[in-house]
């Protein structure tokens, strides 16, 4: 019978994922894909069930029944993250699997084989799949409701993972490469090594358990972070969004350290002025005007405010002992920068 070719274009990250889970079924594309078609041909319809979620598309920036900049906007980049998380633990799961040659055997070698082959790629799909689930419209209003604090250290744990078992890759692959077959070779360390992995990803699952049990807590850091996340929501500028995100999760890591005073002149005085220049950012977007000026304005009012928490254990011993010169300095940088800040913000349009 004679063959058609047929094009089209599917993104790249559905691609790749096709072609490991592809590679580990031990299919081409072009297989897979013909299967589907011979089906689909037989049986007059799709093989697996399409709801509206499914193919619908869904706006990352926003969610029903939420505002623009709420959650849904500082959740995008975390989802990303995480999903890109996954992806490479997959992929080096995948990658160390394939890599051990039949030749080698021997107790620790089959662990190997069985922990990267099953256990720990059964693990890799269910953190996948906890992650799909999280960020789905359906949850929406649900992540606004939880700890969010919980979620970084999940998303921590995920990234330990990943980072371990592409050292694993690194050291293991080449090792296997060399070796000509038989129950030479200790691997113990490796094996040890995917079993401890295997045990962070138990550890995760406590820690998503905890976050779905969690409720957001009210003022304090979170109540700080919301602020920036409300003003930073419309902003798009790339390396502006990554400052912020740094500044948010160095806030949750330093804020309750604060002195009572510097949390209160945080909140009054350099979170409003950080606030306006988003705001500032965030219109010049929106008119299509050239933003370089206002996004400088924004890492400047951003690295003031890292600087703030980062000095406040050295500003609370000061402070303690009543130091009229702490107090001097801290008063002379906001005035600073308020002044060049605050100041350009005030000026009419």
């Amino acid at each position: 019978m004679a063959q058609v070719m047929i094009n089209f274009r599917i993104d790249e990250d559905t691609k790749r994922d096709m072609e490991l889970a592809c590679k580990e079924m031990g299919l081409t594309m072009t297989t897979a894909f013909t299967i589907f078609a011979k089906k689909v041909g037989k049986e007059k319809r799709i093989p697996f069930e399409i709801t509206a979620e499914s193919h619908a598309p869904q706006r990352r920036d926003s969610a029903p029944g939420q505002d623009p900049g709420e959650p849904a906007s500082a959740l995008a980049p975390r989802q990303e993250r995480l999903e890109k998380l996954c992806r490479e633990i997959r992929r080096s799961l995948t990658a160390i699997h394939t890599a051990i040659p039949a030749s080698i055997t021997g107790l620790p070698m089959e662990r190997i084989r069985l922990l990267s082959g099953d256990e720990l790629k059964d693990k890799a799909a269910g953190a996948s799949t906890a992650c799909q689930t999280l960020f789905s419209s359906r949850n929406a209003d649900l992540l606004a409701q939880k700890d969010l604090t919980i979620l970084d250290e999940y998303e921590d744990g995920l990234s330990a993972v990943s980072r371990e078992l592409l050292d694993v890759e690194g050291t293991l692959i080449p090792i296997l490469k060399a070796c000509p077959g038989g129950d030479g070779g200790d691997y113990t360390s490796w094996q040890r090594r995917l079993e401890g992995v295997s045990r962070q990803f138990d550890e995760l699952i406590a820690v998503m358990g905890r976050f779905m049990g969690s409720t957001a807590p009210r003022g304090g850091a979170q109540g700080a972070r919301a602020r920036i996340q409300r003003a930073a929501g419309p902003v798009g500028t790339p390396y502006v969004r990554s400052a912020v995100d740094a500044l948010e999760r160095q806030l949750l890591r330093c804020y309750d350290s604060l002195p009572e005073r510097a949390k209160a002149r945080l909140e009054a005085d350099y979170l409003p002025t950080l606030e306006r220049a988003l705001g500032e950012l965030a219109r010049a977007e929106r008119d299509g005007a050239e933003v370089a000026a206002e996004a400088a304005l924004c890492l400047r009012a951003a690295g003031v405010l890292s600087q703030v928490l980062t000095d406040g254990g050295r500003v609370q011993q000061e402070w303690n002992r009543r130091s009229l010169e702490a107090e001097v300095e801290a008063l002379e940088r906001l005035a600073a920068m308020r002044g060049d800040v605050a100041g350009e913000l005030d000026q009419p349009d």
